[in-house]
């Protein structure tokens, strides 16, 4: 039960943490017209940026 914990809060900073640089993306789309991405690229991106986050994590804790 504690790793599924473990689990859960890894994926969950993961997602809020993917969710700066995707932020700022939106906000300057907001600001600028040149800087507009589809909100499905947006959603893409923001997987793929919690993937690598919760990646690191999980790498750092078996490292130390």
């Amino acid at each position: 039960m504690r790793l599924l914990e473990a689990e859960l809060v890894v994926v969950g900073l993961a997602y809020l943490m993917a969710g700066v640089p995707v932020g700022g993306l939106v906000l300057a789309g907001r600001i600028s017209p040149v800087y507009r991405v589809p909100a499905s690229d947006l959603c893409r991106w923001w997987s793929w940026m919690a993937l690598v986050v919760a990646a690191w994590f999980v790498a750092r804790a078996f490292a130390g």
